[in-house]
This record gives C-alpha cells, sequence and structure tokens, in this order.
C-alpha cells in the first residue's frame, strides 16, 4: 500500500467519524455537553461498526457509555432507537 492509498483511507476514516460524531451531537443526549466530548463515544461505536460487530454488542456499548461515562440513566435515552441510526447510517455510508 502506497502513501496515497493510506491517505485515502485515513480521509474517508476521519470523514466517517465526523458525520457519526454530527450524528450523536443532533441527538441532544446531554444538550450542555460540548461537541468533543462525544469524540470517545463515536470512536468506540465507529471501530465496532468497521468490525462488523452485531447489533447487540453496539447496543450494549451505547448504554455502558451513556450511563457509566456520561451519567445519563437508562430511562432517559432509547440505546435502540440511537443503535438503529448508527446502523442506519452505516448502511448507507
Amino acid at each position: 500500500m502506497d502513501i496515497n492509498e493510506i491517505n485515502v483511507l485515513l480521509n474517508k476514516r476521519n470523514g466517517n467519524f465526523a458525520q457519526l460524531k454530527k450524528i450523536i451531537v443532533s441527538m441532544n443526549l446531554i444538550p450542555a455537553l460540548s461537541k468533543d466530548q462525544f469524540d470517545l463515544l463515536a470512536e468506540k461505536i465507529l471501530k465496532q461498526l468497521e468490525n462488523n460487530s452485531d447489533y447487540d454488542k453496539v447496543k450494549q456499548i451505547v448504554e455502558n457509555e451513556l450511563t457509566v461515562t456520561y451519567g445519563l440513566c437508562r430511562q432517559e435515552f432509547d440505546s435502540g432507537k440511537i443503535t438503529d441510526a448508527f446502523f442506519d447510517w452505516w448502511a448507507k455510508n
């Protein structure tokens, strides 16, 4: 693989990361949080999508991250709806 191919792959991944983060931010899960604070969640989800993880695994990560890392209660978000949005975006991507 030459440097041009590597750059293309990096640009694609960076674009995917930015799009996924935009989706997360648009969900308005924690309005007071800065956009950059969703980088960790976006990175974890993107890795799972790139690795073709199944729906349940991604949903579990959503639930764990939003409760443990971001301090939300499970009643404050719909992990299935969030996970659906990620898989819908990935399928179109």
